[in-house]
């Protein structure tokens, strides 16, 4: 079965959020650049799919710096997903601390309340240990025997 085809329903659900919008938002669009593409490239090996998420937009917002200070509000709008109870910024904060406890990220808050800053630093995490890696599709959807 082809990847298309597993996932031409989650395809057009966004198409369809997409024509109701009618333009397209920055996490859909953009793409990171910069060092901290080699950052992305190597943190989305090792961390599951809200990790990922979080990982591309703060690689994004980040570009040739290692380091980026964002309001988590501000973050969790880039990031764009919500979780089952419909919460943007829970599935954020989800994210970020799989890449804390995976060794990629670092953040540090400075403040409280609405006066908050996070700073959000990238890290050379190990790549030796627990990635998920590569998954074939034929890999992914066979049983274990």
């Amino acid at each position: 079965m082809a990847f298309l085809d597993q996932c031409a329903d989650a395809i057009e659900v966004r198409r369809a959020k997409l024509r109701k919008r009618g333009y397209a938002l920055a996490a859909e669009t953009i793409f990171p650049t910069g060092q901290a593409i080699l950052w992305y490239s190597d943190a989305i090996l090792c961390v599951p799919r809200s990790g990922q998420a979080v990982a591309r937009q703060i690689a994004r917002l980040c570009g040739d710096d290692s380091q980026v200070t964002i309001p988590w509000r501000s973050l969790a709008d880039a990031v764009g997903v919500r979780d089952r109870a419909g919460n943007l910024r829970r599935y954020t904060e989800r994210g970020v601390k799989t890449l804390i406890d995976a060794e990629w990220l670092e953040v540090e808050t400075v403040g409280s309340k609405r006066g908050a800053k996070t700073t959000f630093r990238l890290l050379a995490g190990d790549l030796s240990s627990e990635c998920l890696g590569w998954i074939d599709d034929e890999e992914w959807f066979t049983e274990a025997a």
